[in-house]
């Protein structure tokens, strides 16, 4: 009596199901890899790191920290689409030292409405907007080329990858913010050094008188 083969053994029978199912990740892998639009769509960025998981309350309240810090006065630096972390931390710090001359520009300008208000009020004159602006932008230039002192007391950053179009890769970026602060002795040293500055450096002997009043009037004013 003749019998046929037996089947072929177990192993051999699904070896061929086997190899699909190793490969599939592969493929699914490859499929995924190869998307032209990222999660969220183009254009959007997505966090890739960060300096640390708790965000600073100085970003947000920087008035906050300064009541809770009053020794000294702080200022925050901030920049985003930095290439790298030193771009970034370069910049933002930059930007926050251009943020204490622009405070010394603000603090010449409000002197001088105070000055101008108290005129008005005993209708000897009255608020030349012109010249509120030209104060504030001398001062701010002389502060700019005298700050010194400053130091960085924190910063933090994140890091994320964006893609813009479905056709180019996708880049990575930072956003960095640091915290800068000046002892308070040194900052009312700059705002006098710049008040003076800016009246030595001033052609009309009208703006020069003008800060000789405002000097005065700062040198009278109590301190924060």
């Amino acid at each position: 009596m003749a019998y046929s083969e037996d089947p072929p053994p177990l192993r051999d029978q699904y070896r061929g199901q086997i190899r699909l199912l190793l490969l599939a990740p592969a493929f699914l892998f490859a499929s995924c890899s190869s998307l032209s639009t990222p999660p969220g769509g183009l254009g959007v960025p997505h966090l890739e790191s960060r300096s640390s998981e708790k965000r600073p309350i100085w970003i947000d309240s920087p008035g906050l920290w300064q009541e809770k810090h009053p020794d000294r006065v702080y200022f925050v630096g901030s920049t985003s689409k930095e290439p790298d972390q030193e771009s970034g931390r370069t910049d933002a710090y930059e930007n926050a030292m251009r943020s204490i001359a622009e405070r010394i520009g603000e603090r010449a300008r409000a002197l001088y409405r105070e000055r101008s208000l108290r005129r008005m009020g005993t209708g000897s004159g009255g608020m030349d907007m012109s010249v509120q602006r030209r104060v504030s932008s001398l001062v701010m230039t002389q502060a700019q080329a005298r700050i010194s002192g400053a130091r960085v007391d924190d910063y933090f950053w994140r890091k994320y990858w964006e893609k813009d179009q479905a056709e180019e890769p996708p880049y990575s970026f930072y956003k960095y913010h640091v915290l800068v602060s000046i002892r308070k002795d040194l900052y009312e040293r700059l705002l006098r050094q710049s008040l003076e500055g800016a009246r030595d450096s001033a052609q009309d002997p009208r703006m020069k008188a003008l800060f000789d009043k405002i000097l005065k009037q700062e040198a009278a004013t109590p301190a924060d």
